[in-house]
């Protein structure tokens, strides 16, 4: 379509067609001219802008004016096309989700949108852990190994090591909480493979935290035959429990057990009085750490990593802080990602876990 040539054609016939400033600012007759190039950019645009029907197959400018439209998302600093597009087909499309806001959804729209990730919903773990070394990463006395339990870099779910158990009979990791005060709590502990646990309290009873069973009021959990609560998962995967005190009890023990035959890996252990109000927490896991290519770190130790920003005042990340090349726009990313998607009314936080490659 020679769009140069009909500008010509077009002017009235007392005008010199081949005056260097009508060619110059309209068109000469090969069609060059700034006129007839902005025409012709105009019906390409309008062209591949209507018969481009896939979104998929949309490109540059296209994509970001569809992106905008319907996503309010912009495309980030040196952001390439691919990356755009799988962050609006994350919010869009929700990878086909019939059910929009639930958990499988929630992990799926996280993983499609940052890539490289895994995603977990979880129950809440806001909440200050009462356990000692949760993250099995410290050598000492909080944790009691025996029976050929370890901690072991194969199995970290976050940071450099987890708890293993190779599946041989009477492997067990026990920990006891002093001075615990009534109320309903939740052990949680990231799985893959089979291992279980028995809660016991200083009167020598054990918590039933199976849940098929409907504990209430009128019916105590505790009971004096030893329990043993079973958790399996093929691959990494949040387990938790409630566990319902209702006085104070000088002692709990916390022992993971293995099963015979069954692998266990065990990481990210926490236990914290259960909010009042329905929450969960989105936990973000990546790999390893390059200031270059990675954005996520958690904080070392209770130094503020960076000057002039008083970190008592940045509620949940007092203790956990974004680095690398774009650190300083993925936080408000993530959570501005988890306020589109999640529920109404439920509260929600965010955790982010680095899991090293070695124990170097």
């Amino acid at each position: 379509m020679n769009e140069g040539l009909n500008l010509l054609d077009f002017l009235a016939t007392g005008i010199n067609k081949n005056d260097p400033a009508i060619q110059a600012v309209l068109s000469d007759y090969d069609g060059n001219g700034a006129t007839a190039n902005e025409l012709e950019d105009v019906v390409a645009f309008i062209d591949y802008y209507t018969r481009t029907e896939d979104v998929k197959d949309h490109e540059g400018e296209s994509l970001e004016m569809i992106a905008r439209q319907f996503t309010k998302l912009r495309r980030q600093l040196e952001e390439t096309d691919a990356a755009l597009l799988r962050r609006m087909r994350a919010l869009a499309e929700r990878q086909g989700d019939e059910i929009w806001g639930n958990g499988p959804n929630l992990e799926r729209v996280f993983e499609t949108y940052f890539g490289g990730i895994n995603a977990y919903v979880c129950e809440s773990t806001n909440e200050e852990s009462l356990l000692r070394n949760g993250d099995f990463e410290e050598d000492g006395n909080d944790w009691t190994l025996a029976g050929g339990a370890a901690y072991t870099a194969d199995a970290r779910f976050s940071g450099k090591r987890g708890l293993y158990f190779s599946g041989a009979a009477g492997q067990s990791c026990l920990q006891t909480l002093i001075d615990i005060s009534a109320g309903v709590y939740t052990l949680h502990f990231f799985l893959k493979g089979k291992c279980g646990v028995t809660i016991q309290n200083a009167n020598g009873k054990y918590f039933n935290a199976d849940e098929k069973v409907l504990w209430n009021e009128a019916m105590n959990p505790w009971q004096t035959t030893p329990i043993t609560n079973w958790f399996d998962h093929d691959d990494w995967r949040d387990a938790f429990c409630f566990v319902a005190l209702k006085a104070e009890t000088t002692q709990l023990k916390i022992k993971f057990v293995s099963l015979a035959g069954k692998e266990a890996y065990i990481d990210y252990a926490r236990f914290f009085l259960k909010p009042n109000n329905p929450s969960y927490t989105i936990v973000i896991q990546y790999e390893g750490y390059a200031v270059e290519d990675k954005t996520l770190r958690l904080a070392e130790g209770e130094a503020d990593p960076i000057s002039n920003v008083d970190y008592s005042k940045e509620s949940y990340f007092d203790h956990s802080y974004i680095v690398g090349r774009k650190g300083a726009l993925q936080s408000v990313v993530y959570k501005s990602v988890l306020d589109m998607v999640r529920p109404r009314g439920i509260q929600a936080f965010v955790e982010f876990v680095e899991r090293t490659e070695t124990e170097q």
